[in-house]
């Protein structure tokens, strides 16, 4: 994590076509918002990958490690 503000994760998959939007407005609201956060990407290439990082759908946005999605608590990759 990212000890001096917000660590956000942007998980996503090579074919999907949503993310680097998905990128795009989480930096606008960070940006609007005044807030200091790290924004980081990383493409899941496996499905081994996937279960570690709790990844369930493309792009997946995790904010200090917690998933945005509230459905995602306790899931795992196509579950």
């Amino acid at each position: 994590m990212y000890s001096s503000g917000i660590d956000i994760k942007i998980l996503y998959l090579a074919k999907c076509k949503s993310w680097p939007k998905m990128v795009s407005l989480i930096e606008k609201a960070v940006k609007e918002l005044g807030l200091y956060a790290q924004i980081s990407t990383q493409e899941i290439k496996n499905r081994k990958e996937a279960e570690e990082l709790g990844f369930l759908g493309s792009p997946t946005v995790k904010v200090n490690g917690i998933d945005l999605e509230p459905q995602a608590t306790g899931k795992t990759f196509l579950s």
